[in-house]
C-alpha cells in the first residue's frame, strides 16, 4: 500500500509540473515563421530544450507552465552596424530575458500571443 502511495503522489507531483517549451523563428517575408512545442517533466528538461533552441538561434523561447500562462521568455537581440565597405558587422548576438510585470509588458504580451496564436 505504501508503494503505491508513493507511486500515486510522485506521479501528481510530475504531472503538476509538467511545462511546455515553446519556440518562435521568423524565417523572413518568403517562407512561414516556425513554431516547435517541447514537453518538460523536469528543469533539466527545461534547461536542455531552451539551450538547443538558443543554440539554434531561435528568435524566441518562451516557458509556460501546465495552466497555459506564460512565465517567462527569452527574445534573440541583435544589434550592428554597417563598416565603411557596405558590409554588415554584429557586435551583439544574444538573448534579453522578459517576465510578466517587467518593463515592457506590451511586448512581453505581443511575444506571448504570437506563441500562443502558432500553437
Amino acid at each position: 500500500m505504501t508503494s503505491s502511495f508513493i507511486k500515486d503522489h510522485s506521479l501528481a507531483i510530475a504531472s503538476s509540473f509538467m511545462t511546455t517549451v515553446r519556440t518562435y523563428q521568423d524565417n523572413g517575408p518568403y517562407f512561414g515563421a516556425t513554431t516547435m512545442s517541447y514537453q518538460a517533466a523536469s528543469i533539466k528538461d527545461i534547461l536542455r530544450h531552451v539551450r538547443l533552441a538558443m543554440e539554434d538561434r531561435e528568435d524566441t523561447i518562451a516557458i509556460f507552465d501546465a495552466e497555459g500562462s506564460c512565465k517567462g521568455l527569452w527574445q534573440r537581440e541583435l544589434e550592428g552596424h554597417v563598416d565603411s565597405a557596405g558590409d554588415t558587422i554584429v557586435d551583439h548576438d544574444g538573448y534579453e530575458l522578459r517576465r510578466p510585470g517587467g518593463r515592457s509588458p506590451k511586448t512581453f504580451a505581443m511575444a506571448v500571443a504570437r506563441l500562443q496564436r502558432a500553437a
